[in-house]
């Protein structure tokens, strides 16, 4: 079926420990997406997650017995409906359902996910998996979602481009810990390979990309890299991109936004990430907005209450010790 033959054994390291069907619902709510759950035998259930961020992706190995695991409308919330997740079945099988298509994954095959969208999950026995959760505007600005064609369709990581990606995907993972400064380097990269990847699977499914298009995409890039500095404007985007400001205004315009409104919405993504990341919860929140380019922390509360609808401490706490899932 693939000639992916060297799928690597998870939870390199200290495996995390077999956890009840109750706590991984809390686990995978806290890693990847808020799911409600059902097993047949919920008694007897085992499972282990093992999940990690990274600039804005998270990396998450899992491990399970049989159960099914579905996101309706009414599960589905603003705070994670920006996402992507990509996942490759490392051993057992699973069936993913969503817009229209069911893909059923054996080893060596991947699917994509809409994390705002319905969703039904289906794990047979001696599931286990490699997931990388990113942002949708890691992989392009178009606001008419080109890969809501792709989601749901198995995937084989055959020679060439796919398997390069998932090997560069796994050694990532592998090394998290280790990439140090280099860190924010390699996932930049790496988005840039699984980009590639999502854009050939697409095919002749959408037109060729105009060169508006990779303008907007490197000035994107350039705006996710500067995102921490305060001073960070149109008029200094346009200077780096040698344009006009008119010109830049122009090509934000196509898409439905404003220069200034990506800025922020890029900003309040990276802030949520944070702010939902267990590991950074000794970080006041106020430090998380100023690290992400925000003047100071009133004006940081109000933009993040404005369009997330809680304040900063509300969101955090909601994600953080929100209640236990349905099980």
């Amino acid at each position: 079926m693939t000639s992916f033959t060297s799928l690597p054994e998870q939870f390199t390291g200290v495996a995390p420990r077999p956890i009840t069907l109750r706590s991984w619902a809390d686990a995978v709510r806290r890693s990847v997406l808020t799911f409600e759950f059902d097993c047949d035998r919920p008694e007897k259930f085992t499972g282990r997650v093992r999940d990690r961020h990274l600039h804005g992706v998270s990396f998450v190995d899992m491990a399970s017995g049989r159960h099914a695991a579905y996101r309706d409308q009414r599960t589905i919330r603003a705070a994670d409906a920006g996402f992507y997740v990509l996942t490759l079945q490392l051993a057992g099988d699973i069936r993913i359902a969503q817009d229209g298509r069911v893909a059923r994954l054996e080893p060596g095959l991947f699917a994509l996910y809409d994390s705002g969208k319905p969703a039904v999950l289906t794990v047979g026995d001696g599931y286990r998996s490699t997931c990388i959760r990113f942002p949708k505007t890691a992989i392009t600005p178009r606001q008419d979602d080109p890969l809501a064609e792709i989601t749901a369709t198995p995937f084989a990581c055959a020679p060439g481009l796919t398997d390069t990606v998932w090997s560069t995907v796994l050694s990532v993972n592998r090394n998290l810990e280790a990439l140090g400064p280099h860190g924010p380097t390699a996932i930049r990269s790496l988005m840039t390979l699984v980009a590639a990847m999502l854009r050939g699977e697409l095919g002749h499914r959408v037109p060729a990309r105009a060169p508006q298009e990779d303008l907007l995409e490197r000035i994107l890039a350039y705006i996710d890299g500067h995102l921490a500095d305060a001073r960070l404007d149109p008029a200094r985007i346009a200077a780096a991109h040698f344009l006009s400001s008119r010109a830049l205004h122009g090509l934000f315009e196509r898409t439905g936004t404003t220069v200034s409104r990506s800025i922020r919405e890029r900003r309040l993504e990276r802030c949520r990430l944070d702010l939902a990341d267990p590991a950074l919860a000794h970080v006041p929140a106020s430090a998380i907005g100023a690290r992400w380019g925000f003047p100071g922390a009133s004006h940081f509360g109000q933009v993040f209450k404005r369009e997330n609808g809680l304040t900063p401490a509300e969101f955090r706490r909601q994600l953080l010790t929100g209640g236990a899932q349905r099980v």
